[in-house]
């Protein structure tokens, strides 16, 4: 099966081909790429830029011949540096030409490097590749002013925005009424930091996404999180997430519609021709980006596992069965029910 060709390939939804990266601004102060290799031992790497030994992956095919990257799925591409950094200019035609080939797959690029997109496009670049979310990271209002002008004159299929670590009010509505952007995602800041983001802040986002029909993801509420003159501090990533499901601010509009096309004789390919997109309904039930991933892939991550499809999701969150599958291993300060939507 598919999940088991992926299981020995390191996080399997993304593909990072160069480590390292130069703080850009003040969403960097804490980068989530630094504390993660200082807990795995080796700070030095995080601002050394190198190629990884991942650049082949999504042409890494299995003993029948076949791509393990099956049709459909998505990557999530330098989730370990940034896509538009300098030091990679060496390195990035080989990954456009990559995405070339694998215009079966889609592509996940997210920059804080605005200013170096349209330099830095393939040629061939058109008004985007039918397989690329080109997607900007904002802030604070600061970035979003030096950024999103920039972004805005860039062509591309399909554009996103993150706004992570949310460390300042935003208002995005120069963005979501442009008519340019598909999918909005949204986090407070974890990792160490301790910039508090504010209920009222995400609020306001998602208000403006339901107004103009765009898909929207608050993924987190970061550590300190500040609603109603309450300040939270929540330390646990599970609980900031479960809390972040429970505000009930996300918002799905409907899924967006991708042109994929067959590697090998271009036809377009048909929803019958794509990856299966199944659900482990003891992590994926409460995960607010559960509509926009991929699903599991029962990487073997996952104590439990019970894969099923989205009407089963939908289903279990609509009636009491929810319950047996909830997972609070966090429940202590009261903190369960903070920023419950009203």
């Amino acid at each position: 099966s598919f999940t088991k060709k992926l299981s020995t390939m390191a996080d399997e939804k993304a593909w990072n081909l160069w480590h390292g990266c130069r703080k850009y601004s003040e969403g960097c102060l804490n980068c989530y790429m630094y504390a993660l290799d200082v807990i795995h031992g080796v700070p030095e790497k995080s601002a050394i830029i190198t190629q990884t030994k991942d650049v082949q992956k999504p042409l890494v095919r299995n003993r029948s011949g076949n791509f393990k990257i099956p049709p459909g799925f998505a990557l999530r591409v330098n989730m370990t540096s940034d896509t538009f950094i300098e030091e990679a200019d060496k390195w990035r035609d080989e990954m456009w030409s990559i995405i070339r080939t694998r215009k079966d797959v889609l592509f996940y690029l997210l920059t804080k490097r605005a200013a170096r997109i349209a330099a830095n496009l393939p040629r061939n670049w058109g008004d985007g590749y039918e397989n690329v979310l080109l997607n900007i990271t904002c802030e604070n209002q600061r970035a979003f002013n030096e950024r999103w002008p920039v972004f805005r004159e860039i062509p591309a299929k399909h554009k996103g925005m993150n706004l992570a670590p949310l460390i300042g009010g935003i208002d995005i509505s120069p963005a979501v009424s442009s008519g340019q952007i598909e999918h909005i995602d949204l986090a407070g800041e974890s990792y160490g930091g301790l910039r508090p983001c504010h209920y009222e802040w995400v609020k306001f986002v998602s208000d403006s996404c339901r107004a103009s029909g765009i898909n929207f993801v608050f993924n987190s509420t970061g550590t300190i999180f500040i609603k109603d003159g309450k300040r939270y501090q929540i330390n646990s990533k599970k609980t900031q997430a479960m809390q972040a499901f429970k505000s009930g601010l996300s918002y799905y509009h409907g899924p967006v519609e991708y042109r994929l096309f067959d590697p090998y004789d271009g036809h377009l390919l048909q929803p019958c021709e794509l990856y299966t997109v199944r659900y482990n309904v003891y992590r994926c039930l409460t995960c607010t980006s559960m509509e926009t991933c991929v699903g599991c892939t029962d990487c073997g991550s996952c104590k439990k596992v019970l894969l099923v499809d989205k009407k089963s999701i939908y289903e279990i969150r609509n009636t009491g069965e929810k319950y047996r599958f909830f997972v609070h291993s966090e429940q202590s300060n009261g903190l369960i029910n903070i920023i419950e939507s009203s």
